[in-house]
């Protein structure tokens, strides 16, 4: 009998080892999209270096991986201007998220103030037309998941003029997310073991998830016009 058994175990084991691993993904309002990530600064570009040992192009990786997992669990296809320590012009990411026909571009930054208190969360975009809305649906999701930590302040909105955003031909947007400067920031961003780094990736999920969730509408072409052509 027992020798009946293990032979059953061992054949039942040989089985399961055998059979393929399945993966499953939860379709989302982001599943399907093609949705560009651009983790700020980079290499020789450190950003704001106000919180020690910790420089904003650092966090801003560890951020735009985060969210990367997330939206390809839900099956999104994600592809980043870089996914490690290099050195990138602003020309080289509006052409990557370009030419890799993103359908929203987002760019993922940290903010800075002399005054150590200051904390909040900024949405930047180029063109009112293209970007405007995008930047708003991510802003709020932002302000919404983050705005419980202290002296958190809701700094809107605002039109920034960056290549990154002006010559990008899909909606995009630069989340300046928190004040890495801010005492309280700096000490959650060193010391949460990631986890600030997830509300944060998090946040700006949800707000993809929202913009997704809308109708999109399509441009309509103006007469006598075949593509639109970028100042």
């Amino acid at each position: 009998m027992r020798r009946s058994l293990l032979i059953f175990f061992i054949t039942l084991s040989a089985i399961l080892f055998f059979i393929p691993k399945i993966t499953y993904s939860l379709e989302t309002a982001v599943t399907g999209h093609k949705i560009i990530l651009d983790a700020g600064h980079g290499g020789d570009d450190y950003g704001s270096t106000a919180c020690y040992g910790l420089p904003e192009k650092e966090v801003n990786l560890q951020i735009t991986n985060k969210l990367k997992t997330l939206l390809e669990t839900d099956a999104a296809k994600v592809l980043m201007t870089r996914s490690d320590d290099s050195t990138h012009s602003n020309n080289y990411r509006y052409t990557f998220a370009n030419s890799n026909g993103g359908e929203v571009l987002v760019s993922i930054h940290l903010n800075g103030s002399s005054n150590v208190f200051t904390d909040g969360t900024l949405g930047l975009y180029g063109k009112i037309g293209k970007d405007k809305a995008f930047t708003q649906v991510l802003h709020n999701a932002l302000w919404v998941g983050l705005n419980y930590t202290p002296n958190f302040i809701d700094f809107g909105v605002t039109n920034f003029a960056s290549g990154v955003l002006l010559k990008s031909t899909m909606s995009a947007t630069i989340q300046e997310t928190v004040f890495i400067s801010n005492n309280y920031e700096c000490d959650l961003l060193n010391n949460s073991g990631g986890e600030r780094q997830q509300q944060i990736a998090q946040s700006l999920y949800n707000g993809l998830i929202n913009w997704f969730s809308q109708p999109q509408s399509t441009p309509t072409p103006k007469p006598g016009k075949n593509k639109q052509t970028l100042n």
